[in-house]
């Protein structure tokens, strides 16, 4: 949303969250410069973060997908989000090939120090794989962090969001109503029904976690349009610091949330989601709209998208000039220029591949001016 109607805190909050995922992929080097074990263990639950994502990007896009009109309007929809994913999808997606390519060259070639494994041997990077990776459907089809681990999640919000429109744009407009919450239960039922050690970023509990999320979100919209309409929505500051706090507690208390299906998380981000859109003014707020945090808002998507081949490329050059990744010193270094690239990587690619592929707005001409005689 944009203007008068964009919800900031949401925005420093993405920001945050697309943070706490690049700390979550450095865990291990994290773990190798000896950071507490009250550190790891937050940062491990930083995984969580994805499900706050999809309710956000429900709340986010609900008055626009409520408002799609038929299958040619879902048609535009679809075109507009393949248009928002693609192009730093598949920039991630090449500097991820590209390194795996440049191994398998190395290792023809017999240079550096290459690792024993074969490029484009493992599960992960044969050539079918890679294939659906650039298409972006290895969250419904696998194998698992085919391309870069991140797009997963790309590809399950892309095509359920899509589908969630098809939805509404065949519904009556009465009904179009009950698509969120029909959504967000289904997806809960999903969840609910998946054994406990199914894998969670793949299948139909990646499914379960995304169509519930986008779900969860359009309902949290609706609550907020319904509340907002009555005045019920100033007292939501206490709510908005109690729901960061417990977002905290959540990746603490990671497998608790794994075990219940990741349901906790989906109505622990409805309530952050909804106290922090009220404009409250309060501490959460004012953290969420703190000029580098709302930075790392707008660059939020391109840091998510980006930043596992980012991590990717600098373990990779250090392994093929022999370093020791295990190293304190090296582990540093890998966290330093990890954080440092992705968040450089971020800027360009927001501002010359995100920015780029956005359509632009059509600026009403002028009204003409009226001949006035001489």
């Amino acid at each position: 949303m944009s203007g008068a109607n964009r919800f900031t805190a949401l925005d420093g909050l993405r920001g945050l969250a697309a943070l706490a995922v690049v700390f979550f992929h450095l865990r291990r080097e994290l773990r190798d410069l000896g950071a507490p074990d009250s550190l790891d263990r937050l940062i491990t639950g930083g995984y969580l973060m994805v499900d706050l994502f999809f309710v956000l990007s429900g709340f986010v896009l609900a008055r626009t997908m409520l408002r799609t009109d038929g299958l040619k309007g879902a048609w535009r929809f679809a075109q507009l989000r393949v248009r928002r994913f693609m192009p730093l999808h598949l920039t991630a997606w090449t500097i991820a090939l590209l390194g795996v390519a440049f191994v398998a060259l190395c290792q023809a070639l017999n240079l550096f120090h290459t690792p024993e494994a074969g490029a484009f041997t493992a599960e992960d990077a044969t050539g079918p794989a890679w294939i659906r990776s650039f298409f972006l459907v290895q969250g419904f089809t696998g194998p698992l962090f085919a391309g870069y681990a991140a797009a997963w999640s790309l590809s399950i919000e892309l095509w359920t969001n899509i589908l969630i429109v098809a939805l509404i744009a065949v519904c009556s407009f009465r009904l179009r109503a009950l698509v969120g919450p029909a959504a967000f239960v289904a997806g809960a039922v999903i969840l609910t029904l998946t054994p406990a050690d199914a894998e969670n970023t793949l299948g139909w509990v990646a499914f379960g976690r995304g169509l519930g999320g986008l779900g969860a979100g359009m309902v949290t919209y609706a609550l907020y349009v319904h509340l907002s309409e009555r005045g019920r929505l100033r007292g939501a500051m206490p709510v908005g610091v109690l729901s960061l706090g417990l977002l905290v507690w959540a990746c603490w208390e990671r497998e608790i949330v794994r075990d219940l299906r990741f349901l906790p998380m989906l109505l622990l981000s409805m309530a952050l989601v909804l106290s922090l859109a009220a404009p409250t003014g309060g501490p959460a707020q004012r953290l969420l709209n703190l000029p580098v945090v709302q930075w790392l808002g707008s660059r939020s998507f391109a840091i998510y998208a980006l930043h596992g081949p980012v991590l990717m490329s600098v373990k990779l050059v250090l392994d093929l000039a022999g370093l020791n990744l295990d190293a304190p010193r090296v582990a540093g270094f890998v966290v330093l220029t990890g954080v440092g690239g992705a968040l450089l990587a971020a800027e360009v690619g927001h501002r010359y591949i995100e920015q780029a592929w956005l359509p632009r707005r059509k600026t009403p001409a002028p009204p003409a001016r009226e001949l006035v005689p001489a």
